[in-house]
């Protein structure tokens, strides 16, 4: 499969309520992990080329003359067929555990009939049957993937899941019975990758370490856990300095091992393995006592409501909580030093008056006075011993040039 022809292939990725398909038993479960987003780079994992084996991929049911292995995009003209077709799986087998962000789904080749119409997922590290996990979304519920055709589609995953086995359930389908192939696109999680578990939002929580060797995710003992150590964290994982160092498990202790104990890291390291630490097979720790941090975000801004990327209701981030900004004394200058900040050349205009909407929670600056040489919205004098009086009826916006200097900017939900 080449890189022209997997750009060509539509995207689609939509989930959809059911109101009549068959049914099957794919209730999530509390297991596994998923990723936002990749920690790496996403290529095809391996069923056309043939790195992933005969052997490795399974079905509940087939016809003699359609085996799973059927199931490759490039094997024949028809794909694999099961003798029953409510409540049945495919799946197939990484081999070792993998970060996967989607597939592509295929029907029968010729025409656009006899393919599976609405289908989900579900994962696995182990196979066993107490650890299967439906792909799910923000809320728990499981996602559930609509085509339109038997036309070779990708298919991106709105969360990725860490794991090794992959399950695809047909839910409905176009005509009186369907065919499948398809292809699995992911990343390995490269050595050393840091993740932040059971905080209360995307840059807090329990510091978590990956080590490629052994497949497993491991712990950060506490003990002499400093701000340089959390500072390479927040570093790692590309956000802002960190603002608290937590230890003894305000996090949860989890049930991982200890990988890393008495970091000591100098405070210019990118990634939290390159620091020293006690590497002993065995950690000295109390299981109750493992590392945590608060981050702060890289960039404390970020433009909501509008139609575009590069314009709307100017937030921005101050004591853990995202906030608007009265329109009092806002202008272009104050503008300015806000598109620059998100990476754009300069402000077309200075929006008053909740022009892309009212916000929500906080009003965080009043009579901001930027003289538009500042860096960004933070270095601008505003009133800071009172509390303001404005509504989110004052909420300040802007619009930007719409050429990006190439800043991406920080989403938080």
């Amino acid at each position: 499969m080449t890189s022209t022809w997997i750009l060509s292939v539509l995207v689609l990725s939509i989930v959809c309520q059911l109101c009549s398909c068959h049914p099957i038993s794919e209730g999530p479960t509390p297991v596994g992990f998923v990723f936002p987003s990749a920690p790496c780079s996403p290529e095809v994992l391996g069923m056309e080329d043939g790195r992933i084996h005969d052997r490795s991929l399974t079905a509940s049911s087939y016809y003699s003359g359609y085996s799973p292995s059927t199931a490759r995009l490039n094997e024949g003209i028809y794909g694999w067929r099961p003798t029953t077709l409510a409540d049945q799986w495919i799946q197939v087998d990484l081999g070792k555990p993998t970060v996967v962000t989607g597939l592509t789904m295929q029907g029968y080749d010729p025409g656009t009939s006899l393919y599976v119409r609405i289908f989900s997922v579900q994962h696995s590290l182990t196979a066993e049957s107490d650890d299967w996990q439906s792909l799910a979304d923000a809320d728990g519920g499981a996602v559930r993937f609509t085509l339109s055709s038997g036309l070779p589609t990708n298919v991106t995953f709105p969360v990725v899941p860490f794991t090794r086995f992959v399950r695809i359930l047909p839910l409905a389908w176009e005509d009186s019975y369907y065919y499948v192939r398809f292809e699995v696109f992911g990343c390995q999680v490269p050595d050393g990758y840091v993740r932040l578990v059971n905080g209360t939002d995307a840059w807090s929580g329990r510091v978590e370490i990956y080590r490629h060797e052994t497949g497993t995710w491991g712990a950060v003992c506490g003990n002499d856990w400093g701000f340089n150590d959390a500072n390479t964290v927040c570093r790692q994982l590309d956000l802002g300095a960190a603002t608290k160092v937590m230890t003894a498990s305000e996090f949860g202790g989890g049930d991982l091992p200890i990988m890393m104990n008495q970091v000591a890291c100098e405070g210019t390291e990118s990634r939290l393995v390159d620091c020293p630490f006690v590497c002993a097979n065995y950690q000295q720790c109390e299981s109750s006592n493992v590392a945590g941090v608060v981050c702060n975000l890289k960039n404390t801004v970020r433009l909501e409501g509008g139609p575009n990327n590069f314009s709307g209701r100017v937030e921005n981030f101050r004591d853990f909580t995202w906030g608007t900004i009265c329109d009092r004394d806002w202008d272009i200058t104050d503008a300015g030093v806000v598109c620059r900040q998100l990476g754009f050349p300069s402000a077309l205009e200075a929006k008053p008056g909740a022009h892309f909407g009212e916000g929500s929670g906080p009003v965080h600056m009043e009579g901001v006075a930027c003289t538009g040489s500042e860096g960004g919205l933070g270095d601008c004098p505003s009133h800071c011993w009172t509390a303001t009086t404005c509504s989110h009826s004052q909420d300040a916006g802007v619009i930007c040039s719409g050429e990006s200097s190439g800043f991406e900017e920080t989403n938080s939900e």
